[in-house]
């Protein structure tokens, strides 16, 4: 049997989905990326671990997963060999495209899957955009936090390894994807993640790590090197991601609520009413 096979949006036929949306409208889209991530990691690393992430979470929640986006806007990595460079502005009109089409045929809760650290803006522009526009509330949550809590990744592997968590995240996704053997994180040196250029460092505690566009100008930058993981921990990190999603509670049915009280107020204006202030 096909894992996922009845959650794959891309393996379900037309009507399969019809007979869905007759049950539930919502539906997970996994935003990735495809960048350099150091001399070992994979470049649609961001992409394997969001639609791996977005699988576990709709077994969890029963809901279709659709293929992942893998071109956006990658940050820092922007002229490495490999990685594609596409402008936030694209990103945003591209991701934005994709959901008002979902929207049009059906899905109610469209539910972005981005844990790529500059989706977290564009992201917010997407869903903050098309709700300014329809009045339709998008949502967008992180596979990232949500399924490697560091605390229980620090018990399974010991104190630091938060620091390298992409490298343990891509190698239990390749392996939820059935790609295990692609990747195998174990080095013979250690280098740690760091900011790319000092001068982020003097700048950070004033006005953020992000107030400026970053450039890595290292390969291991990125993600670091690291030497207690390997291929074989494949499974234990499998485990981990699975236990976490099993936990968690009905976000779907929360995001719903959400919506409905929305469109509830919508409906309403407060805002119009006369005795609108309270003071």
């Amino acid at each position: 049997m096909v894992p996922f096979r009845d959650i794959r949006m891309d393996l379900m036929s037309s009507k399969e989905v019809a007979q869905y949306l007759k049950k539930k409208q919502a539906v997970l889209l996994p935003v990735g990326c495809f960048e350099m991530h150091g001399p070992r990691v994979p470049l649609a690393c961001d992409s394997f671990i969001d639609w791996a992430g977005a699988l576990l979470l709709g077994e969890r929640w029963r809901i279709p997963v659709m293929p992942p986006i893998y071109y956006t806007f990658p940050g820092a990595s922007g002229p490495w060999p490999g990685t594609v460079d596409i402008s936030p502005e694209i990103t945003i009109a591209y991701v934005k495209e994709i959901v008002k089409a979902l929207l049009k045929n059906g899905f109610r809760q469209v539910m972005l899957c981005g844990s790529h650290g500059p989706l977290a803006a564009i992201l917010k522009s997407v869903t903050a955009s098309i709700f300014q526009e329809t009045g339709e509330v998008v949502i967008h949550i992180c596979p990232w936090n949500l399924l490697l809590p560091q605390e229980e990744v620090e018990k399974e592997f010991g104190p630091g390894i938060d620091r390298y968590l992409e490298n343990l995240f891509v190698l239990g996704a390749l392996k939820i994807l059935g790609l295990h053997g692609a990747f195998d994180p174990k080095t013979r040196k250690r280098k740690p993640i760091e900011f790319p250029l000092p001068a982020i460092r003097k700048l950070a505690p004033h006005a953020g790590s992000g107030c400026v566009p970053w450039l890595f100008v290292a390969d291991h930058q990125h993600t670091g090197l690291y030497d207690r993981v390997s291929i074989e921990d494949a499974d234990r990190i499998v485990a981990m991601m699975r236990k976490a999603a099993d936990s968690l509670p009905d976000l779907p049915g929360f995001f719903a609520e959400y919506q409905t009280q929305v469109a509830s107020a919508l409906k309403k204006k407060p805002w119009a009413k006369k005795d609108v202030w309270s003071a």
